[in-house]
């Protein structure tokens, strides 16, 4: 197996789990012959005080993929 990282702008440091551990887990129950993508999720963490409020509109785009845009309810 061989991982490939292509993310600049990680800071693979703060990652709470090793990029090892995160992809022994992913291939654990099944294998991905032409390769898999491994998301870790977001590196935005705003101050503890923000709080969503009803209505707000949370956008993550993806470029070329597009945007998913959940709404607070």
């Amino acid at each position: 197996m061989s991982i490939r990282l292509e993310c600049p702008l990680l800071a693979f440091g703060q990652i709470k789990r090793s990029l090892a551990s995160l992809v022994e887990f992913l291939y654990r129950e099944t294998t991905f012959p032409q390769g898999a993508y491994l998301m870790t999720g977001t590196g935005v963490v705003p101050d503890a005080t923000f709080t969503l409020q009803s209505r707000d509109e949370v956008h993550t785009t993806i470029q070329p993929i597009g945007a998913l845009i959940n709404t607070v309810t």
